[in-house]
């Protein structure tokens, strides 16, 4: 999934305030708070398989939050020789590992230490944010999740990614 087509799928499936009205007073503001991606004014063109770049380039994501995934500012894009670092998994960087293209966790106490192996490439790891927020919207209104994890694995690329899937799905 590129950064624009990312943008368009969370828009069409966010729901509006009134279909959230059978929640606690103030859930509706914070669930949507959390999904907000505003427009940035300006392009900047970046390479195709660069879809999580873009999205922090050329949108707002820096309210974004699925589950317990972030983005930083654009301004916070942050490179080392091994990383491009661009969110965050709860506590702990998020990074494109740049040898490979694959999204990693990073420890937080040791940040050239992996953690996890979350997705295959950019496109996948914007395809997998989109399944888990479907998944998070299904169980909000009928308690029961939409994908099941070998459809998440299949999204990530690899059964490689499967360990930090389970605790997300359970």
């Amino acid at each position: 999934m590129t950064a624009a087509e990312f943008v368009t799928a969370i828009r069409a499936i966010t729901p509006n305030e009134s279909e959230l009205s059978m929640m606690p007073e103030g859930f509706a503001q914070i669930y949507l708070g959390e999904l907000h991606i505003g427009d940035k004014k300006g392009h900047r063109i970046t390479e195709s398989n660069d879809a999580v770049i873009d999205l922090i380039n050329n949108y707002d994501v820096s309210k974004l939050t699925i589950m317990i995934f972030s983005f930083v500012k654009s301004d916070d894009l942050r490179e080392t020789d091994r990383f491009i670092y661009f969110g965050w998994r709860e506590a702990f960087p998020l990074a494109i590992l740049k040898a490979t293209g694959e999204i990693v966790e990073i420890d937080w106490a040791d940040d050239e230490r992996i953690m996890s192996y979350i997705a295959t490439d950019q496109q996948s790891y914007l395809d997998l944010l989109f399944a888990l927020q479907e998944n998070n919207l299904s169980t909000l209104f009928s308690e029961t999740q939409k994908w099941d994890m070998e459809h998440l694995v299949n999204i990530t690329g690899d059964s490689k990614y499967q360990p930090h899937l389970m605790d997300l799905l359970s």
